[in-house]
């Protein structure tokens, strides 16, 4: 099946702040639950130890996402004391505000509109990416890799949903995900909650964007057409597609590195 440019409601504009951060503050719960973090954590310590630095600068952050559990897990089970920058076009200043207060010293969020293709120079560090790829057309996602080559700053991307039986059958248990996970979405919002139990717009919402997610997601040889004209000898892109440890699912990543 070849790649749809499906809409996804958290991408315009119009959408409504509450939901948004409402189904960003679920999408992080999941990401938390599925270890998305576990997967990443070996292609970022490349990408830290590649580029000497063990400063993050989360691209498309939502709300938080897995890049909070990944900097918990770099300390806990590697030992690596890293820091992280939040960033978004649509900044969620709430969700910025308790990743400060959760980790308090390494965790700070850019109230500032930021654009992942064209990241300001006073932001050195590794750029993460994570579930936000498949948002962008392809002439997007190039051009936020042609950004970090530019300014030789290391990139890893994840991407969880994909577009395969698989993925779509994933999707299809997302009601049921909702009414499980969204009791633990802090902070607990009485409209979040009447939204998902009493009226279901949430699990509505987030089950159609994630049917648009595995219908835009990109595919290995996809991802690597796309970093192709990017190669350089002084800059190099791998992509690839790993299980998540202890689960039967798969990230796809994208990492470049300066060399």
């Amino acid at each position: 099946m070849p790649r749809i440019a499906a809409p996804e409601l958290e991408d315009y504009p119009w959408f409504p702040v509450p939901l948004r951060d409402a189904m960003t503050g679920f999408l992080r719960v999941a990401s938390e639950a599925l270890g998305v973090s576990a997967a990443a954590a070996p292609l970022v310590l490349e990408a830290m130890d590649a580029a000497g630095t063990d400063r993050l600068v989360d691209l498309c952050s939502g709300g938080g996402g897995a890049v909070l559990s990944l900097v918990q897990r770099l300390r806990d089970h590697h030992g690596r004391d890293a820091t992280v920058v939040l960033t978004d076009l649509y900044p969620n200043a709430d969700a910025f505000a308790r990743a400060e207060a959760a980790l308090p010293g390494r965790a700070l969020g850019r109230r500032e509109p930021t654009d992942a293709a064209a990241v300001s120079a006073d932001l050195p560090g590794v750029r993460t990416l994570f579930n936000a790829l498949h948002h962008l057309p392809p002439a997007v996602a190039r051009a936020v890799f042609a950004d970090a080559a530019h300014q030789r700053q290391p990139i890893v991307t994840i991407e969880l949903v994909e577009r395969s039986a698989q993925g779509a059958l994933i999707v299809a248990g997302l009601p049921l995900t909702v009414y499980a996970l969204s009791a633990f979405v802090r902070p607990a919002r009485a409209s979040a909650l009447a939204l998902t139990y009493a009226v279901p717009v949430l699990p509505v919402a987030i089950t159609w964007d994630g049917f648009a997610s595995c219908l835009r997601a990109y595919s290995v040889a996809e991802l690597e057409a796309l970093v192709a004209p990017l190669q350089r000898d002084d800059y190099r892109f791998r992509v690839e597609r790993r299980r998540i440890p202890w689960r039967p699912m798969y990230v796809t990543s994208v990492i470049g590195l300066p060399r």
